[in-house]
């Protein structure tokens, strides 16, 4: 974490269970990826990314992504990505609606005839979010350099 952020980069830092968020937090972490496959058994389990935003305001930790956007006020201390698993709108919507502002969308995407419709489709802007459903959103700032750690199983890694 340390030299990414000496080089300009503030790296994701993966957990899937809330020991390894410990770790992450202890370690000093300010963007989470809430990983919701477990990497052990290959189980998918979308609640997984609410947990970890559960166990986050439990704690006190803010990381409502709605949040960056203020002019006033204090900054999120924590942004939260959800990550794997995600593959409609309705699974983007879920995860904004506990304050997660990041979802990484891989194999729905790959899978995908057209990616851009596919892309549409998530409704990643609220406004195309509500518009849809009519018819039948601090520790990130725009522009920084991300990347993402996996396999923390220590402060010190």
């Amino acid at each position: 974490i340390n030299f990414a952020r000496s080089i300009g980069i503030e790296p994701l830092v993966e957990v899937h269970a809330l020991v390894e968020l410990d770790v992450a937090i202890s370690a000093g972490a300010k963007v989470i990826g809430v990983n919701n496959r477990n990497l052990h058994t290959f189980q998918m389990d979308l609640v997984q990314t609410e947990k970890v935003a559960e166990e986050l305001t439990k704690r006190g930790l803010t990381f409502h992504h709605d949040d960056c956007l203020k002019e006033d006020g204090d900054k999120p201390q924590l942004s939260v990505c959800a990550l794997s698993g995600m593959s409609s709108a309705h699974d983007v919507d879920r995860y904004r609606n506990v304050g997660v502002g990041m979802c990484l969308i891989g194999e729905s995407l790959m899978r995908a005839t057209d990616a851009g419709v596919a892309i549409k489709g998530l409704c990643l802007d609220p406004k195309d979010y509500a518009a849809s459903q009519s018819v039948s959103g601090g520790a990130y700032t725009g522009g920084t350099k991300m990347i993402k750690i996996c396999g923390l199983t220590n402060p010190k890694d």
